[in-house]
């Protein structure tokens, strides 16, 4: 769902080789084997799924992941659908008797008073627990039930009425009815039924996803509900079925350590703090936001909230060409009271270091050290060496001498930064009493030393010379193999046994700051939203009736690759992909121009007066008034509806054009800038009008849905 699984999923070529194992020739039930894609693309993963006429490509409208996926669990549960005995397992003791590895928290009971959190042991006065269940109606703790608890079940005590898990899923399930999902998805009614029975019934059944359920503004819960899909199953860790993840092999640098504090600029990570009842712009929780929500770090910055910035500094990231509305990024980043100092460490004078006003030169890809775990489709631990190809490293110093001579690899860059304003674990002693850390080499030799590694970077070592550090995957092996617990995956470093949650407290115990709200602990049927978790407009629908849609080559990275001319001959420009339905009713075959806006791009007019200037440069296919040109492809692979641009196109950094450094002219070709590019058109969030719109509680973004509004020039 949402994956495309042969050409740009993570690890393409270790998925592709599975699906063709699985699917074509290993697995004893090849013959049964069914392989249906759920994507508004037919994606190469679809060809394949149906070249042989036993697959499926299901065409689903973007942006309503969440009814198909919470559609599938309601046909599953009305129709026993799913593993009754596993789902009602509440403990490890319960899950050994029946020869199960995980249980899940399906007979855990919730509160139905917010915030909605799991009944404890002291709540319910029977003890110290986490959680309580029912077990022939009466309250027990989790850990004191034997085999099974009561699953469809509910009970009210200290006058709150609790439900367990299972009973609310179903509840919330039966919001909608099965015609109003397909209707939604836009499918032949009775397509989600279908599906549904034969995922249950199927021997192995799997649903797996990347971007296109999760980048959208209701992606966190859509792929919280595929998750529950396969707990139904009972397929997680199991062998043909949905693997969730393990820990790589671990190193470490000693040393004095300096944590962040405060609050981050982008607000994530943070609960919201401020003097209002509600905040003026989103905050997002740390438990469902690992990582950051990168617009709003540049949108918070033009205005300097939470508060205003002195220096940015950028690494290996593009945003100015790959964040949805860039435009608002672009406008900070020339805005010098909202930025007063840039500089980016780059190889290349991209999109964003050509605003920067200092550039420090990177190394290119093969002039890097460093380690890299992997993705969950690799069963066994791993963890791979990046070692340089080229240049060489000073036999006494171990500094690095690249290929050209006025680059630096970026962890120097970083180093020397960080040594220069005093910070602590670097220079001498930087690593713990007697190890220094000047420079990288400093760095990944400590790191290669400690926890799982013992060796550094002695070039004799096996971790040298095998270029990483990795498993034996064989089954006689002398250590455990990817499937020592018989039908399930070993995951070493990771927890074995553990209790799957369908339902996600820490989620309900968080607040929307919009709204002084509590977020739902479970999945819900919703397409876009905003940041106060309010639908769009459904005049606006009528009046933008198509949607954006993207996706990428697999020969190209979103925008680093397109200046290798290379793999840009293969392509040598995208083209505006619309449905053969769509085109008739335009009056407009392949290669014939059309003009495109959404709702927020005629703000570019308006809000945007640094971007603004700067527009008929970068993006020469703008012809005023928020309208874009784009040249026509018609094809049948996408759905009708539907405005699809591949990226990695329309650069205009890179050296797409003439640029100058020192006075002189550098290398540049048009053909790197060949295409079009689509992010100005992201439609903004209609409370906030300056930042694309954004999942309240995941941070993603919305990158499929945007609605459009589409003429034939």
């Amino acid at each position: 769902m949402g994956s495309n699984i042969t050409q740009a999923d993570y690890p393409m070529q270790t998925r592709a080789r599975y699906l063709q194992k699985f699917g074509k020739r290993l697995n004893p039930y090849a013959n049964e084997f069914r392989h249906v894609v759920v994507d508004p693309r037919f994606s190469n993963g679809a060809a394949k799924a149906t070249h042989d006429g036993k697959g499926e490509w299901v065409p689903i409208k973007p942006a309503t992941d969440a009814y198909f996926l919470i559609g599938m669990i309601r046909w599953m549960i009305e129709n026993n659908g799913y593993k009754k005995e596993y789902i009602s397992i509440p403990n490890e003791l319960g899950a050994k008797k029946k020869g199960y590895r995980n249980w899940t928290d399906m007979t855990y009971l919730v509160s139905t008073k917010e915030p909605k959190t799991y009944l404890t042991g002291k709540d319910a006065g029977l003890g110290q627990s986490d959680y309580v269940v029912l077990v022939d109606g009466k309250p027990t703790m989790f850990q004191e039930a034997d085999n099974f608890a009561d699953l469809d079940a509910g009970a009210v005590m200290n006058g709150v009425e609790y439900k367990t898990v299972f009973r609310t899923l179903k509840e919330r399930a039966q919001e909608k009815t099965l015609e109003e999902c397909d209707t939604v998805c836009d499918l032949p009614l009775g397509t989600i039924a279908r599906i549904a029975k034969e995922f249950s019934s199927a021997r192995h059944p799997a649903i797996e996803m990347f971007r296109g359920p999760v980048q959208q503004t209701n992606g966190w819960y859509n792929g919280q509900a595929l998750c529950i899909v396969n707990m139904l199953v009972d397929n997680i860790d199991r062998k043909g079925g949905y693997i969730s993840g393990h820990a790589a092999y671990k190193g470490s640098v000693k040393g004095d350590k300096r944590k962040p504090s405060g609050i981050r600029v982008d607000t994530a990570k943070a609960k919201y703090q401020g003097k209002k009842p509600t905040a003026t712009r989103p905050w997002y929780s740390g438990y469902a936001v690992p990582r950051g929500v990168t617009p709003n770090f540049y949108a918070g910055a033009r205005i300097g909230y939470p508060y205003k910035i002195k220096a940015y500094l950028n690494y290996y990231n593009d945003p100015a060409y790959t964040m949805p509305f860039n435009q608002s990024v672009i406008e900070a980043l020339l805005d010098l009271k909202a930025i007063p100092l840039h500089f980016s460490i780059d190889a290349y004078m991209g999109e964003t270091t050509m605003y920067a006003d200092y550039v420090l030169p990177d190394t290119e890809y093969l002039e890097r050290l460093g380690g890299f775990k992997t993705y969950p489709p690799v069963k066994t631990q791993v963890w791979g060496l990046r070692q340089p190809v080229v240049g060489s490293f000073d036999p006494k110093t171990h500094e690095y001498k690249p290929i050209r001579p006025d680059t630096k690899m970026a962890d120097d860059v970083l180093i020397k930064l960080a040594m220069e304003c005093g910070l602590p674990a670097f220079g001498k002693d930087g690593g713990g009493k007697g190890v220094d850390i000047y420079n990288s080499w400093d760095f990944w030799n400590e790191y290669h030393k400690n926890d799982d590694f013992k060796e550094g970077l002695d070039p004799k070592g096996s971790l040298m010379r095998l270029g990483g550090k990795f498993q034996n995957p064989g089954p006689k092996s002398q250590y455990t193999n990817a499937y020592s617990s018989g039908e399930y995956v070993s995951f070493p470093g990771g927890r074995q046994v553990r209790v799957l949650f369908a339902y996600q407290q820490n989620v309900a115990l968080y607040k929307n700051a919009m709204t002084d709200k509590y977020f739902d602990g479970l999945p819900m049927y919703r397409t876009i939203v905003d940041c106060k978790e309010q639908p769009l407009d459904p005049a606006l629908l009528k009046e933008y009736p198509f949607q954006l849609h993207t996706w990428k080559d697999a020969f190209h990275t979103q925008s680093r690759t397109m200046n290798n001319l290379w793999l840009a001959s293969i392509k040598p420009q995208n083209y505006a992909e619309i449905n053969p339905d769509d085109a008739e009713k335009l009056g407009v075959k392949t290669s014939d121009w059309i003009k495109v806006k959404s709702p927020s791009s005629e703000l570019l007019e308006t809000d945007y007066p640094n971007f603004k200037k700067r527009i008929k440069e970068d993006y020469p296919n703008y012809i005023g008034s928020g309208w874009f040109k784009f040249q026509v492809r018609v094809t049948s692979r996408i759905r009708p509806g539907l405005f699809s641009v591949c990226q990695s196109y329309g650069r205009f950094g890179a050296g797409a054009r003439k640029w100058y450094m020192g006075g002189k002219e550098q290398p540049s070709d048009e053909r790197i800038g060949a295409g079009f590019h689509l992010n100005p058109l992201y439609m903004a969030d209609p409370v906030l009008k300056d930042i694309v719109l954004i999942d309240p509680v995941g941070g993603g973004t919305q990158s499929y849905g945007t609605p459009l509004r589409v003429e034939r020039i």
